[in-house]
């Protein structure tokens, strides 16, 4: 094989590996979902099985649900903990098989392996690994499950001792302890219980998606990563916007800055800034040593040279801040800073921009 023909190869495996990882990531959610709303059914169950022959929930069984409750979660997240195993794994073998063609088996199965093992030990700026993001999600859904079980029982049972006392005395009962008394029946309790699992940005199911999204393209990013370098003409990989990118962000400037002279886009081994933000569908894709031209080497620039020939729209998008985007056009703003939050920041040019 020749060059023109390995690189060839690879180049067309790589947007094949991209797609199979769209793919994989909607299998994913798909059937991250399908285990939430099982857990949902699970719980709803249990709660009606748990009330009494008028259909509420009794104040002396709400220990007994809770435990009940927490299992039905705990089962939830050693689901949660193979399907993300499993599909991390999938998706670094379809990274490492973009260089199917120029590799050995064995040496892309190793690759595909260590990726995985690098994803799930990686440490974010936060300090957090992935299995303290998922005790932290699985911690949450019981937090928030526990809590609109107990609010509705709690609240329930309180207002129909209220109302026996309106009834003892002959008196009418108030409609909003009637509405509270309601809170305490079993289907009353599923419903609020499922929505709280479910649905509104920053639910347990939310956090969840989001997390899986974020750690399995992560597998795949690494994987390919750690996969292109092995090739000898390969000097970059290139930052590439998803091609469902909703708006302009800071991966508008990962992909477009000239940062090392090797064209837009392309960072050298080591200093991608690949994944710019969880959640993210974004790729690389591998760049060869004869794609750079002298016209890519010649017009180098920093971020910051990059951001002050935006317009002021995209400027306050990439730093998602006005305040970073006056000290950009101030002459202020550094390098570092770029991609940290105003408020880490502000001390450094809160004298300058007054």
């Amino acid at each position: 094989m020749t060059p023109a023909q390995r690189k060839a190869a690879i180049k067309k495996a790589s947007n094949k590996a991209r797609k199979e990882a769209n793919q994989l990531d909607a299998q994913a959610l798909n059937g991250l979902q399908q285990a939430y709303r099982q857990a949902a059914e699970e719980i709803r169950l249990r709660i009606t099985l748990m009330a009494a022959s008028d259909g509420t929930v009794r104040l002396d069984n709400l220990r007994l649900l809770r435990r009940q409750v927490d299992e039905v979660l705990e089962q939830l997240a050693q689901i949660k903990e193979k399907l993300l195993t499993g599909y991390q794994s999938q998706t670094a073998a379809v990274a490492t098989g973009a260089f199917a063609t120029t590799m050995p088996v064995a040496k892309l199965n190793d690759l595909a392996g260590e990726a995985v093992r690098m994803a799930r030990a990686f440490q974010a700026a936060d300090g957090l690994q992935l299995s303290d993001r998922l005790w932290r999600v699985n911690n949450h859904a019981r937090e928030v499950v526990g809590r609109a079980i107990e609010s509705a029982i709690i609240q329930g049972n309180s207002a129909s001792q209220a109302a026996e006392d309106f009834i003892k005395r002959g008196a009418p009962v108030p409609a909003e302890l009637q509405k509270k008394i309601k809170m305490a029946d079993a289907s009353s309790i599923g419903r609020a219980t499922t929505a709280d699992l479910m649905t509104g940005k920053g639910a347990p199911y939310n956090n969840a998606r989001r997390l899986f999204r974020t750690e399995i393209n992560r597998a795949h990013g690494m994987a390919y990563e750690s996969s292109a370098f092995e090739e000898d003409s390969v000097v970059g990989t290139r930052f590439l916007l998803s091609p469902g990118h909703p708006e302009p962000d800071i991966c508008d400037m990962h992909a477009r800055v000239n940062k090392y002279g090797l064209g837009k886009g392309v960072y050298p081994q080591g200093k991608t800034p690949w994944p710019a933000h969880p959640n993210t569908l974004s790729y690389t894709e591998a760049v060869f040593d004869d794609e750079i031209t002298s016209e890519d080497k010649a017009e180098k620039e920093t971020r910051i040279q990059w951001l002050q020939k935006q317009p002021g729209q995209l400027q306050y998008q990439v730093l998602g801040s006005q305040k970073k985007a006056q000290a950009l056009n101030a002459g202020l703003l550094k390098e570092n800073h770029i991609e940290r939050p105003w408020k880490d920041i502000k001390k450094y040019y809160e004298d300058d921009l007054l």
